[in-house]
């Protein structure tokens, strides 16, 4: 197929695999990459039923976050390329830029992308919008390279929108407590299972004069900020929707944890407020901060960075509940799709996913810095569980029934729900309204989304 005859829509910044890669979502976590030291060639083989022979001499454009996946491919890209022939071009970007580009395109009349990453929250928007090609009938031919059997069930299951797989997982993690094991073994103190806890081990270690802190968060206005406080509902045992879909968020359960975010920002660092995703780790491995909440393929930004003061050092957990609450731990997925307006290059975006997401493609990518591993087998291989201790405890939570994903619903308002958390409840931590005021404004605007007739039955 001639790649030149093929329509686009706008002027992209595209950049090859083999050259430098366009990021603007985690240069910081790219810097890491770059210090790693230099490996030897992997060793190339082709399983049987390997879409990459079909690869060859194309060039297939992909639209992605600039999350530890992502860095990974960019590491390979020479690899990559050795074994399918192929060239990706990748365009790589921020959370918010993934989801504006991809509805962008979606209003063309042939994409500009043949791949398309998406996180789990968005497959209800997504579906609703009939922004990705369903791909039950492409997976039941090729189920000897896509073994969906082998994905862990909950990653597979958040790529799916009423029935339709729209996606199949590339990174899979949960957002786990991260802790400085080594002083917390100094101290006598145990990992905290509890909110209280929590605040109780933030308080011992709370040494503002010293520049040290008891903990980070995301705290950052807007999404980021939103999505923390979902996952503190959860933890004390609060869904942001009830069976009926409408909003549960001025409720007793969502007053005590906006409360308890309150007093998470007195041992925090002050500027927890602008704090966000990769910023987390990165205090973490300056040793500045004892815990942090983060999400676990992430861990190569304290575990490898060269200049990591914590490295070695750091135990990984659940995140605490509240007492009395079962214990949650959120769990999040990105998934490859294709866009539903690709046109003649539908069978070729298809071998390239499954070939991206299948086991031998998502293991190389796991040795080179890809710690959020969506397969089972990949999860309990032994060489993996040494570079990537949290893969243990994924392996733990998932077969304790722990991973969950009903605190970030993928319906499609979520966006515009994580905006309503994340903006009205940071209003609270600034000072402007009181938990109880927080939660009733939040719930007001939150129905406002929800109306009666567009609740499903």
């Amino acid at each position: 197929m001639d790649d030149n005859a093929r329509p686009s829509r706008r002027p992209r910044p595209w950049v090859l695999l083999t050259g430098v890669v366009l990021i603007t979502g985690a240069v910081l976590a790219a810097l890491v990459l770059a210090t790693r030291a230099p490996r030897a060639p992997e060793p190339s083989s082709t399983p049987a039923g390997s879409s990459a022979p079909v690869l060859r001499g194309e060039t297939l454009r992909v639209l992605l976050i600039g999350d530890p996946f992502a860095l990974a491919i960019q590491e390979v890209s020479a690899e990559l390329e050795r074994r399918t022939g192929a060239r990706f071009e990748l365009e790589v970007v921020g959370y918010d830029d993934v989801r504006r580009l991809t509805l962008r395109n979606a209003q063309d009349k042939v994409s500009a992308y043949d791949i398309i990453c998406f996180d789990a929250v968005w497959a209800g928007e997504y579906g609703e919008r009939d922004v990705l090609l369903p791909l039950d009938e492409l997976i039941s031919g090729s189920r000897a390279l896509v073994e969906p059997e082998d994905f862990l069930d909950i990653a597979y299951a958040q790529g799916r929108d009423h029935g339709r797989q729209l996606g199949l997982p590339i990174q899979t993690h949960a957002e786990l407590l991260w802790y400085r094991e080594d002083l917390l073994a100094a101290d006598g103190l145990k990992p905290p299972q509890t909110t209280e806890e929590l605040l109780a081990v933030a308080r011992h270690y709370q040494k503002p004069g010293a520049g040290r802190y008891g903990i980070l968060w995301n705290g950052q206005r807007g999404q980021p900020f939103g999505q923390q406080m979902a996952h503190f509902y959860a933890a004390f045992g609060q869904p942001l929707l009830d069976a009926q879909g409408r909003p549960t968020l001025n409720t007793p359960k969502g007053v005590a944890a906006a409360r308890f975010a309150l007093e998470l920002l007195k041992v925090s660092p002050p500027d927890v407020v602008n704090t966000a995703w990769d910023q987390r780790p990165l205090r973490m491995a300056q040793g500045s901060v004892a815990m942090t909440y983060e999400w676990g393929a992430r861990t190569y930004l304290v575990e490898e960075a060269p200049s990591s003061l914590a490295a070695g050092k750091i135990g990984y957990s659940a995140p605490p509940h509240a007492p009395g609450e079962a214990a949650v731990t959120p769990i999040g997925t990105w998934s490859l799709g294709i866009p539903a307006n690709i046109g003649p290059r539908r069978e070729l975006a298809w071998h390239a996913l499954a070939w991206l997401t299948s086991r031998e493609t998502q293991g190389l990518l796991a040795r080179h810095g890809s710690g959020g591993m969506p397969r089972k087998s990949l999860l309990r291989d032994p060489e993996l569980v040494r570079r990537y201790p949290v893969f243990t405890v994924m392996d733990q939570l998932g077969q304790a029934g722990q991973l969950q994903d009903w605190m970030r619903p993928a319906v499609p308002q979520w966006p515009q729900l994580a905006e309503i958390l994340g903006t009205t409840y940071h209003d609270m931590l600034l000072g402007r309204l009181t938990p109880e005021q927080a939660a009733a404004q939040a719930q007001q605007q939150a129905e406002a989304l929800f109306p009666p007739h567009a609740v499903e039955p």
